[in-house]
Parts: structure tokens; C-alpha cells; sequence
């Protein structure tokens, strides 16, 4: 996830296209907006659900590649970590020690801080961001290269190092955001399960929920791939694809190959080795569609998260890093929201933040969220497209970024709730 959420650029004031797709509403007006066109971007969408309602909004006129729709796929960033995080928890607590084993029990290599090196690294660490992991200067690990060769005892001791965090941060005492940590729990999961991350994911979570999804377009049909939908970026008044333009060819997944290894494709990776190979971190490609599967498939298996969903973070007077604010407590995997109201909080959704579980995204020009209410059973999906990296519309109300509040006000709006985040 970018860091830079929300600095202030000129807002674009072009008129919304609606496209109507699958149970289809026309777009509300966001919660105390006035007089203004709401900015959402190329193209994007929303899909609102509560129990016996469905309603989703797309706007699919997109400059560059495919018109885009409920059903095309896209890279929906970090809120990949936490699809992971569904199924890596289950397979930890299957095992005697369960998220408190020291993740080097079954990696492959002893993974340790160089400064604390009598400190095991435990799964719940891992999963909530507070393991002392970075994102080290050669991120991510190619394929055909090795976690080992990063991060374990024998790396050299300057790229070691760069991989962790100040030394007066010991292993699970603060939370910092980092890839590093999904990349280490995907070659745990290979290493246990035997099974390659892509196809663990898929069999287990992606394919029983209905969804035609899959990491680095693994898994993922070729009727789902014509539909794929790029992440956009604005470069001299013109739209660019930034990824995802060209899809490869089903049955094939991509994957990012090391200099040393140029024609290695997927089925050549061997599991365990090297857990950024499929992307757990931010790979995902699937549709508003699919996001919306998946959120009720959550919402149904309450088991499944109930551990998942209560906070192992949360935000100090010390501060930490916590992505720009919209990070205020953390889970196994998942966002937690705490209702702070005001521009420094994280009430997206109204007065009953607190009840709001899921995760955000942001990479390769798209802003994503998944999140479900545990009380209501309602949920919201969303996806902006075009986002610029840095002088972003700041939030009117919450940490977000302005596209976002209203997106989500939309998407209450309709479900009939009277009030938007914030």
C-alpha cells in the first residue's frame, strides 16, 4: 500500500458514466457532498450487500484496455494478504503449537532479527505486522532466487539487515507495515501443506467460494482473463496501463523472474523457497464479483475469522508506521477499525465503525477495500482506478483519500444506511 494517501492535488471534475452490471443501482450522492461531481477515477465500482439485498454501482468507460465491468478481474493489492491470512490461520492452529510456533520451525531457514537473535519470529507476528520485518532493498524476491539468500543466517549481513527494523525494535514489540511478512507466511504454508502458495489458495479458499480468482492469474479462466481490467496511471494528460494489460495465456500464471533465470515460468517454481513467487502480498486478480463472494463466504464461516478479527495491535501514543492513519488496530491478516472519528481516523463507515472488519489495497494505480459488519451482516466492496501515487484528494472526514469517503457513502447509501463514514 502507498504511503502518500493523502496530499492534495487539483480534483478532476469529468462527469460519471453509469454502466449498468448484474444487480445494478444508479449511483446515490455521497454523503455531504454539494455542488460537486465526486472524482472516482477512470473507471470503478462498488458492490453493497446485507442480508436479502444486493447492489452494485460500475462505472466502466476506462480510457485504456477493456471496458470494465462487475466481473473483470483486477490486482486487488493488500486486500490479498488478508485472503491469504483465511487460510494460512486455519492451517496454524491445525498444528501443535499453532500461531505461537516460531515461523523457522517449518521455513527452511532459521529466520531470526540480527539484532535479537534469540528472539523466535511466531506466525501471530507475522500476521500482524509486528514480526520487525521491512521491505528490504531487493524487493521483491524474484523467483529463481530464495527467501534463504535474503533473509536467513547466511545472507550477507548488510542485505540482512536491511530487511529488518531499527535494533531497539524488538520482534513483536511495534507494528510496521511490510510485504515481507505475507512472503514469509506463503513459504511457510508451501512448506507444511506441500503445496504451491497459488494452488493452496485455490483449492482451499477460491474455487469452494465460487470465485474465478487466483494470484498472479493463477487458477484464473481465459474468459475471465479477456475481461481483465488494468491498473491506470496519468502520464502527460494520457492514460498508461501500468499492469495487467496483457494478461498471460490460461493456464499460466506469471511470475516476476530473477536476471539469472529470464525464461523460468510458474511451473518451474518449487514450493517453498520463495514465498513472493504467486504475490500473497498484493497478487490477487478477481472482480468486484468475486470480492463480493468472498465477503459472504466470511460473513457464513464466523469461525474462520473469529480469531483472525480480534486486535494483536493497536495504536500507541508513541505512534508507529500505520500507513498514513487509516491503521489503527490490527488483526491476524485484518484490519481492524476502532471508530475514531475526525481526519486522523478510521470511521469510514459511519458511527458503527467499530463493528467493520476487512482490508484496504492500493497499488498499481487502484484503491480497493473489502470489509464486512459482524453485527449487521452487511458488506462493501469497492475499487478506484487511476489513483496518483502522491498529491491525493485528502478526506473530508476520515484518513482516507476523498474518492474513497465518497465511494463508501455511495455504497451505504445504498443499503439504505442515512449516513456516510466519518
Amino acid at each position: 500500500m502507498s504511503k502518500n494517501r493523502n496530499m492534495k492535488p487539483p480534483r478532476r471534475r469529468d462527469l460519471l458514466s453509469l454502466a449498468a452490471a448484474g444487480a445494478a443501482t444508479a449511483l446515490p450522492a455521497p454523503m455531504s457532498a454539494r455542488d460537486r461531481t465526486p472524482d472516482f477515477g477512470p473507471c470503478s465500482g462498488f458492490i453493497a450487500s446485507a442480508p436479502g439485498r444486493r447492489r452494485a454501482w460500475i462505472r466502466g468507460d476506462a480510457p485504456v484496455g477493456r471496458p470494465f465491468r462487475e466481473d473483470s478481474p483486477f490486482r486487488v493489492a493488500s486486500v490479498s494478504k488478508m485472503v491469504a491470512a483465511t487460510v494460512i490461520v486455519p492451517i496454524a492452529k491445525s498444528l501443535p503449537a499453532g500461531l505461537d510456533a516460531d515461523v523457522s520451525d517449518r521455513l527452511g531457514f532459521r529466520l531470526r532479527h540480527p539484532a535479537w537473535p534469540d528472539r523466535p519470529i511466531p506466525l501471530r507476528s507475522l500476521l500482524s505486522h509486528t514480526s520487525g520485518l521491512r521491505n528490504g532493498p531487493d524487493y521483491p524476491v524474484p523467483a529463481g532466487r530464495t527467501l534463504a539468500s535474503v533473509l536467513g543466517p547466511d545472507a550477507p549481513p548488510a542485505v540482512r539487515a536491511g530487511w529488518f527494523g531499527p535494533a531497539d525494535w524488538p520482534p513483536g514489540a511495534r507494528f510496521s507495515y511490510a510485504d515481507a511478512n505475507f512472503a514469509v507466511l506463503a513459504q511457510w504454508a508451501e512448506r507444511v501443506t506441500g503445496q504451491r502458495f497459488d494452488r493452496l489458495m485455490h483449492d482451499r479458499l477460491l474455487a469452494p467460494a465460487g470465485t474465478d480468482a487466483g494470484y498472479n492469474w493463477s487458477g484464473v479462466s481465459e474468459a475471465a482473463r479477456r475481461r481483465a481490467a488494468p491498473g491506470l496511471r496519468l502520464q502527460g494528460g494520457t492514460w498508461a496501463a501500468q499492469v495487467d494489460s496483457n494478461p498471460p495465456p490460461a493456464p499460466e500464471a506469471a511470475v516476476l523472474a530473477s536476471p539469472e533465470t529470464p525464461n523460468l515460468r510458474a511451473e518451474d517454481v518449487r514450493p517453498g523457497e520463495n514465498g513472493f513467487a504467486f504475490s500473497p502480498q498484493g497478487g490477487l486478480r478477481l472482480s468486484l464479483a468475486d470480492m463480493d463472494r468472498l465477503a459472504r463466504t466470511f460473513l457464513a464461516d464466523k469461525d474462520r475469522l473469529v480469531e483472525m478479527e480480534v486486535p494483536v495491535w493497536r495504536m500507541g501514543p508513541e505512534g508507529a508506521d500505520n500507513e498514513g492513519g487509516v491503521m489503527l488496530a490490527y488483526g491476524l491478516g485484518v484490519q481492524v477499525l476502532t471508530g475514531r472519528p475526525g481526519v486522523a481516523g478510521d470511521a469510514f463507515f459511519g458511527a458503527d465503525s467499530a463493528d467493520w472488519r476487512g482490508h484496504l489495497g492500493d497499488a498499481y494505480g487502484w484503491m480497493t477495500g473489502l470489509f464486512w459488519n459482524r453485527r449487521t451482516g452487511e458488506s462493501l466492496c469497492w475499487a478506484l482506478n487511476g489513483m496518483r501515487e502522491t498529491d491525493r484528494p485528502s478526506g473530508r472526514r476520515t484518513a482516507l483519500t476523498a474518492p474513497e469517503e465518497d465511494l463508501i457513502a455511495a455504497g451505504l447509501s445504498a443499503l439504505g444506511r442515512k449516513t456516510g463514514p466519518g
